[in-house]
């Protein structure tokens, strides 16, 4: 027993707490950016509509999902063998041609998907490290949300106040 390296309890949880803390740190910084940039782009577009909390709470569950698909591309990426990610990116590039078709929110969809792109790539240095697919696939995913987010804003900017008409 004396060769062995004692499980130090205190020492783990003292690692296990300051990587929880740095994620938190991470995620916050990314949505509190992402719910700037996003809102910046909205005001451009959609300049009627106002800060409220209904809009900040879409913001901020739009950027967790932008957040943890990223985050599950790069997962993917390293572990799924390459028929898997050709399979997956080949429904992905079904998906977004289809919703790319919506020519009336092509500007506001474009420009949201280009600063959602740029914050990924400030945010993830693991995009670096992905395969051709992986990042196309990556690609194809941010493209995905955001032109969901984009073609559905006039339904739901409708529940988010706007500024009144005098």
């Amino acid at each position: 027993m004396s060769d062995m390296v004692s499980f130090d309890d205190e020492g783990n949880m003292k690692f296990i707490l300051e990587e929880i803390h740095k994620t938190d740190t991470f995620y916050n910084s990314f949505k509190k950016e992402f719910y700037e940039l996003i809102f910046n782009i909205i005001q451009e577009f959609h300049p009627e509509v106002v800060q409220s909390s209904e809009l900040e709470n879409l913001l901020l569950a739009y950027s967790v999902a932008i957040l943890n698909s990223t985050e599950s591309v790069i997962d993917k990426d390293r572990n799924y063998p390459f028929y898997r990610l050709e399979e997956e990116l080949d429904t992905m590039s079904k998906l977004t041609l289809k919703l790319s078709q919506s020519a009336d929110i092509h500007d506001f969809a474009e420009t949201i998907h280009l600063k959602v792109k740029s914050m990924m790539v400030k945010y993830f240095d693991d995009i670096y490290n992905l395969s051709s697919t992986g990042f196309r696939l990556l690609e194809k995913n941010a493209r995905l949300y955001n032109w969901e987010f984009a073609s559905n804003f006039p339904a739901i900017s409708s529940s988010v106040r706007h500024i009144p008409e005098n």
